[in-house]
């Protein structure tokens, strides 16, 4: 009988240890994903501010149309080589 009782108490003690793991690997996954989101947001910005600083260049030689027209058609072309590029890649 004590060698289920130890059985059982070896269990549950293995059960705590890895709910102890479970737990700060999760703590390490929260913050991994909130350092990305943020960076990613960083990223978004950064890029929105590099089409806004194209579109006030080009507006020195072609109307707003047109200046809007080339950025679009530039984001479409570097977005559709970033899609073909990792489909490439699979």
């Amino acid at each position: 009988m004590s060698a289920v009782a130890e059985v059982f108490i070896s269990a549950v003690e293995l059960l705590e240890a890895q709910a102890q793991r479970l737990g700060s690997s999760v703590k390490t996954l929260a913050l991994m994903l909130v350092v990305i989101v943020a960076g990613g947001l960083v990223l978004l910005a950064g890029v929105g501010w590099l089409l806004a600083a194209g579109y006030l260049v080009l507006l020195t030689w072609l109307p707003p149309a047109g200046a809007a027209a080339v950025m679009g058609l530039l984001s479409l072309a570097v977005a559709g080589g970033a899609i073909w590029y990792a489909m490439r890649k699979k």
